[in-house]
Order: C-alpha cells, then structure tokens, then sequence
C-alpha cells in the first residue's frame, strides 16, 4: 500500500508536474483485485480523485479526467 502511494506522489510531482505543496494527502484503500485505489486530496480542490495503476500505469478513475 505504501509503495502505491509513493509512486502515485512521484507520478504526479514528476510526471504531472504538480508542486509537493499543493497535494494535502494521498491514500491507498484496499479494494478487490487487482485494483487498489489510491486517493488524492488537493489543496486546490477538497473534492477526493482516485487513481489506480494499470500495467504500471497510473489511470485516473474518478471523477473522469
């Protein structure tokens, strides 16, 4: 669980580009497999955005991107 979050944080500081400050938290919520999702709470937006990692991929799931 640890690890998904991590690299959820490093995928959208890194990849995304979003500044460390603006992420309020990120978690990860056991769910059925294969899928984790892992949610973020911005400083920007208190509205909760779920991610899961396809294929070493992350995918936003909700709300739709």
């Amino acid at each position: 669980m640890k690890d998904l979050e991590d690299g959820l944080r490093t995928y959208l500081i890194v990849e995304k580009g979003m500044d460390e400050h603006e992420i309020i938290s990120i978690t990860a919520r056991r769910s059925k497999m294969p899928q984790y999702p892992v949610v973020v709470i911005l400083k920007d937006n208190p509205q909760e955005v779920v991610y899961t990692q396809r294929e070493e991929q992350w995918v936003q799931l909700w709300p739709d991107p």
